[in-house]
Order: C-alpha cells, then structure tokens, then sequence
C-alpha cells in the first residue's frame, strides 16, 4: 500500500495511469471481437476439412430431357462415381442427392422437442446405402450402428441420424436408438380451397437411429446441432463427394486432375465440370456472407491499436523511467544494489499497470452489463464455449488485454532501467 501510494503521488505516474486506462478500453473494443471470431474458425469441425473435394457433374440433355432421361442420367452418375473411386488418390466417395455437407451448404432449420425443451437443428439428407458418413468419417455413437452401417436399413423420410449436442440437450444421454424425436418444420400447404397455399409449421415424429459425434455445417458456425434425415434422391446433375486419401493435399489434387476431368470423368451423356475442395468453399461461403471482411476488418483495427499502444506507451514509459535517472542513482548511493533498483522500476511498472488495467475493466464492465458482449450467431445449449458465458467471457479478454498491455509496459520499462542501473553512480548523480 506505501508503494501504491508514493507511486501515484507523482503527477506523471498519474498521467501514464490515465494513458494506460484509456488503451485499456480501446483494446478491449477492438480485441473482444477478434477472440471470438478466431475461436470459432478454429473449432474442429467433426471432418477433415482439407480431404474433402467435390465433383461436380452435369449432362448435355435440355431441361425438358432431363426428366424423360433420368434413369439414362442416374446410371450414367453411377459410372462417374466408380470413375472417381478408381482414381488413385481417392480413398472413398459418394453421391451426394442433396446439398452436401460443408460446400457452402444451404440448410433449412427445424425446432426439435422432447417434452417442454425444444432446439433449433440444421437439416441434412442422406440417401439409403450411400457412403456419406464413411465420406466424412463421422463417427457413430451408437454401437450397434457402426458409421459403415448409418445409411443402411434406414426408412425413407421417418429415421433421423442426430449429433450428440442435440442428443445432450433434448435427453441427457446418446443411447437413444428407437426412441421418438418431434420435430416442427416449414411445409408448403396446399389452401382447401386449391388455389394456391403457405409455408406452415407442421409437427411430425421421426424414429431416432443413431447418435453421431458433432460436426459444423460452415466454418463461421457455432457447433449448432445437426439432424440427418433419411431421403431417397432424385436429383440430376448431383455432385459426387470424394475423401482423398491420408496425405494428399486437395489443391495440388485440384491442379493435377485438371486435365483428367475433362478427358476421362466423362461418359456418354454425363461428365464432371469441375473441382471444388471443401476448404476453398468455406473460404468463398465466409466471403460471402461478410465474415471474412468483417474478420480482417477487426484484425486491422485490433493490429492498429496495438501498434499505438507499442508506440505511445513505449515512448512514455522510455521517457518516464530516462527521468528517474537521478533517483536510481541517489538509492544507489545509500547502498541499494543494481539488481535492487532494476526490480523496484520493474515493481512500479507492474503495480502502475495492474491497478490501470484494473480501473479500465471496470469501466468497460458498466458498458458491457448494459449492451453485453461481442457474440456469435447461433447457440447450442449443450456446447458450453468460454464466450457464451458473461463472468467467463469478460474474465478471458480482461485478462488478454491485462497480459498484452503488462508485456509491453515492461519491456519499455526494463530497457531503459537496466541502462540505468549499468551506469555508474557518478554518472547518475551529475545533473542531481
């Protein structure tokens, strides 16, 4: 408490204390944002992202055609698919009937309930004995169904596959196999009338037939629950999802294969168009909907403040502790040592930034109760992140503004104070 007391005694140490309160607010503006963003991107998410690639196929048939040849093109898709296989770099795919997990997926969202607690989930489709989850590698929760056997002995629009987020926050547990889960989902209804109808919310139960481990549809998700449901496919020109095998890096695959697509996945009417990995897509999908310019944006501002407080700050400090040149050299004098006096500058620049720190939070907590804290969209209930949690959330960039603002105060402190300490007393005493 002396020392807390003589340090802010002096008007300089008063003004650097209101300097350090100030960069305190600004890092925790611009910081918050950015630690949250950056926790999300780097949340696995429940596949291997970069073996991931799409081939996407299409057909030389007109619209009109397509209808009348569809047996003609789902053959021909099949061929397309043992091509792919065959190819030495790809370990396993399938034909993905729907919009394919990952690939800058559009995804329609149902409220599943159990009882009184209902959660938002993402809906995906499998088609029956494809290998979507061997694809993917997700991994099955329930025993009896191994992720080799998740597509098989399914019925068409009643089995359902859930993630064990979901299964957490309706039930508790992953042994749900046979149970019952309701939904309610947006369904075109037809008026009684027969001219015309609505999207209506529309209860139905689906039979549970396994529990999956956690995947995340988009790289700016936030590990919200997903629902596969059991469909037969009927789509056209659907893309084949590939895994490449352990080691193989998708772009260099991508540019490799280049020539290949277009002289050898092809049959009579049917060919592949072109190559898409999962990890380029995710790019793309985060720059579309503004996640990517809006993360740079915060990095940039994150980086431009953290550049002024190195030059600020550094620049104060360095004049600050250059002025107590005399003082160190009259403690010298009365017997202190040069490692003494090196400590008690580190001490003050400890204490001063602490107690600053301290004052900046708490002024920027009054401003956080209110309007809250930096969040992203989507919740789920059964997955607990740091930033979901306000005590946690505030404790976590508190302490990483504390710790960025704490290295460099002591490093623009110890370097001009260890000079000063490796000067003799003589030298320190001149101008006193």
């Amino acid at each position: 408490m002396k020392l807390l007391k003589e340090l802010f005694q002096r008007r300089t140490t008063l003004w650097i204390a209101l300097e350090l309160i100030l960069v305190t607010l600004a890092l925790w503006w611009t910081f918050d944002p950015v630690l949250v963003d950056q926790t999300v991107f780097h949340l696995p998410m429940g596949y291997d992202v970069d073996r991931l690639v799409k081939f996407q196929t299409a057909n030389t048939f007109t619209k009109n055609e397509q209808y009348q040849q569809s047996g003609v093109i789902f053959d021909e898709q099949n061929i397309l698919l043992q091509k792919v296989e065959e190819m030495d770099e790809v370990e396993v795919a399938y034909i993905a009937e729907h919009t394919p997990l990952g690939f800058e997926s559009q995804s329609l969202g149902s409220y599943f309930s159990n009882g009184n607690d209902s959660v938002m989930a993402w809906q995906y489709h499998f088609t029956p004995d494809s290998k979507m989850f061997e694809v993917y590698g997700i991994e099955s929760l329930t025993p009896d169904v191994p992720s080799s056997e998740l597509t098989h002995d399914c019925h068409d629009q009643q089995s359902v596959i859930i993630t064990r987020s979901l299964a957490m926050a309706l039930y508790g547990t992953i042994d749900l196999a046979g149970r019952t889960l309701k939904a309610q989902k947006l369904e075109w209804v037809e008026n009684e009338e027969g001219d015309g109808g609505d999207l209506r919310w529309v209860g139905c139960d689906y039979n549970i037939r396994a529990v999956v481990e956690n995947v995340r549809i988009e790289p700016y998700d936030c590990n919200n629950p997903v629902v596969f449901l059991c469909e037969s496919g009927s789509k056209t020109n659907a893309p084949i999802i590939a895994r490449l095998r352990e080691g193989v890096d998708a772009t260099w695959f991508m540019e490799t294969h280049n020539q290949e697509v277009q002289s050898q996945l092809v049959t009579e009417h049917q060919y592949v168009r072109d190559i898409l990995s999962a990890r380029q897509s995710g790019n793309e999908t985060i720059e579309r909907i503004g996640g990517g310019r809006r993360t740079r944006r915060n990095l940039l501002i994150a980086a431009f403040f953290a550049i002024n407080l190195c030059f600020g700050v550094v620049g104060t400090l360095l004049m600050y502790t250059r002025q107590r040149r005399e003082e160190a050299g009259v403690r010298r004098a009365y017997g202190a040592t040069r490692l003494n006096v090196f400590w008690g500058f580190i001490r003050e620049a400890w204490l001063l930034t602490t107690v600053s720190v301290f004052v900046g939070c708490i002024i920027y907590f009054q401003f956080a109760s209110v309007h809250g804290l930096y969040e992203q969209l989507g919740h789920n209930p059964a997955i607990h992140l740091w930033f979901n949690d306000f005590a946690t959330h505030f404790t976590v960039v508190s302490l990483f503004v504390y710790l960025a603002i704490l290295c460099v105060v002591l490093i623009a402190t110890a370097i001009p104070a260890w000079r000063i300490c490796r000067s003799e007393i003589t030298e320190a005493l001149k101008d006193e």
